[in-house]
């Protein structure tokens, strides 16, 4: 903050307070870019092995590619036999774009080497906003590394990291436009419509950037109209103007307000289906990482006596009480750390060190030991960003997670049709197997399917259980059977980890096993595959029945070998 900044002090609530004295100049340390290197490098290695392939990265890749194959978005659900001609509102458009054309062109090391960059955009925003608000070392690390593990368990090859990347530019803007102790500089705030317009093509996470965006510039224009009086509402006028502008600017997509109607729409029911909708709790570690989060994030905030911005305390309690309820939001809890912890974390810092009795200062170290260390750590930092490389060169599918060797079978036994599949294991099997095979429900869920098909195929892979089910009231009455009847489906995928699917499919009189190994069975229609009449019938001799689990990796795609028909 410059001298002239503070000569006025800028409160943000009602509570008047003095603003925060100028940063005296720090001498320049030598080692200060190579350290911060080291964390970014360090940070973005926790980023890239922290996941491994996403069960939707196979769809996401297939429907960017059939959509410049086609040089258009499908206006209805693809590789599906069961929501035929149903609207599909695509909320993720651009991003499949891009997976699609960089997979193409580059292969899986070309998605690692993209989601790398946007790591390192993101961590460089984080470092860049700690360094100019002059915070030591000790803080800049604890905040970036806490941040960096809440948002590593959602950082994949997925459209979320687009949402991630725009969030944290969004609050480079909103940085920008309020900075501490100066009044608010208005016009950034203007970066923030281009923002969204982009952002509402690539991801639905944008609706949660703008109830942010809202959330914040209300506060800020309750505080104007209450230091200003009348002279504030011209204050308050310009933020709902800009947040006017954003929420215009989401309506440049393919659909219109037809999508936000749908995502405002969708985000009504629960979805206790899903795992990343449930709960935080013990003993998932993300758990542990967010309590930790906001403990640190409180202490800084009520012991650090620097003035808070009423907005980033309400943005804070409303993103950590949302990062409880549902494990995919504490990445934006940790985004919002990473640039809003560091300020009064250090200023937490400063006033305990006051506290403690001084020491007495170390001589410098000699210009051939600072030499020596420098090349070090710029040593240390290229190693951890080749090692990132060597590791990034290809996507790596686990075999006894993905059903590699199920695919592998239905491809030599030329098998093909309609399919029910495990949730998890649909979007590989469509991309591996169309288009000569649709499935029965993926993980695009409401995008492209009515809700009644989605129930129906709940019923069938989990069964009744309140707990874990929520069905429309408008949907049939529970049936565990009637996805085997929608659409008569001819083969049957079941990931045997999920028991109730596999009672329904053993109590179903004629239906044959022909593949089982020791993640995934393979059923198919008894008057197809188990009649010795039909053309398709598979003899016993042709079935593989066992109890072995895969073992090992396979590269991506991963997909099944054909053999000659």
């Amino acid at each position: 903050m410059s001298e002239a900044e503070t000569q006025v002090a800028y409160a943000v609530g009602p509570t008047l307070r003095p603003p925060v004295g100028p940063v005296a100049p720090a001498a320049h340390d030598p080692l200060e870019r190579a350290i911060h290197a080291v964390l970014v490098v360090g940070c973005l290695m926790v980023l890239s092995i922290s996941h491994g392939v996403d069960a939707d990265l196979w769809g996401h890749v297939r429907y960017g590619q059939d959509a410049l194959a086609a040089r258009a978005f499908p206006a209805t659900a693809t590789h599906t036999y069961t929501a035929v001609g149903h609207p599909w509102i695509n909320h993720e458009n651009l991003a499949e774009l891009t997976f699609g054309w960089i997979e193409q062109h580059l292969g899986a090391a070309g998605l690692n080497a993209f989601t790398s960059l946007l790591g390192l955009l993101v961590l460089g925003l984080m470092v860049r906003n700690a360094a100019r608000e002059g915070v030591s070392f000790l803080v800049l690390s604890v905040a970036i590394l806490l941040a960096t593990c809440a948002i590593g368990p959602g950082w994949s090859i997925r459209p979320q990291v687009f949402t991630y990347t725009f969030f944290a530019l969004l609050l480079v803007i909103l940085g920008r436009a309020f900075r501490h102790g100066a009044r608010p500089h208005a016009r950034a705030l203007w970066l923030a419509p281009p923002l969204f317009a982009l952002w509402a093509n690539t991801h639905g996470g944008f609706l949660a950037g703008l109830a942010v965006l809202a959330l914040y510039l209300s506060c800020h224009a309750l505080a104007a109209l209450w230091s200003a009086g009348r002279d504030g509402w011209r204050e308050a006028g310009r933020y709902g103007l800009v947040l006017a502008a954003c929420g215009l600017a989401t309506l440049a997509n393919p659909y219109g307000p037809r999508l936000l109607a749908w995502l405002i729409a969708d985000l009504a029911p629960p979805r206790p289906e899903i795992g990343e909708w449930h709960r935080l709790a013990l003993p998932d570690p993300l758990f542990v990482v967010t309590v930790a989060l906001v403990g640190l994030i409180v202490a800084a905030f009520v012991g650090s006596r620097r003035p808070r911005d009423l907005g980033q305390v309400a943005v804070l309690a409303v993103t950590a009480w949302q990062s409880f309820l549902h494990a995919r939001h504490p990445p934006f809890l940790g985004i919002l750390a990473a640039f809003w912890l560091p300020f009064h974390l250090e200023g937490l810092r400063r006033r305990l060190k006051k506290a403690t009795p001084a020491r007495s200062d170390a001589p410098p170290p000699s210009p051939r030991a600072v030499r020596l260390l420098l090349g070090a750590t710029w040593a240390m930092a290229l190693l951890l960003l080749v090692t990132l490389a060597v590791q990034s060169r290809s996507l790596w599918v686990n075999r006894s997670w993905a059903p590699v060797d199920a695919l592998q079978y239905i491809a030599d036994r030329h098998l093909a049709g309609r399919l029910v599949v495990h949730f998890d294991w649909a979007q590989y099997a469509l991309a591996a197997l169309a288009p000569e095979t649709t499935v029965a429900f993926d993980g695009r869920l409401r995008t492209c399917y009515p809700q009644e098909v989605a129930d129906l195929y709940f019923d069938f892979l989990l069964g009744d259980l309140p707990a874990f089910r929520w069905r429309s009231p408008t949907s049939p009455p529970f049936d565990d059977t009637a996805i085997l009847r929608l659409g008569d489906p001819d083969l049957v995928l079941l990931r045997r980890r999920f028991k109730h699917a596999v009672k329904v499919m053993e109590r179903r009189s004629g239906w044959a096993l022909l593949y089982q190994d020791g993640i995934a069975q393979l059923w198919g229609r008894p008057e197809r595959y188990g009649d010795p009449a039909s053309l398709d019938y598979l003899p016993p001799a042709a079935r593989t029945i066992g109890n072995r689990k895969p073992r090992g990796y396979v590269r991506w795609p991963a997909f099944p070998t054909r053999a000659p028909a």
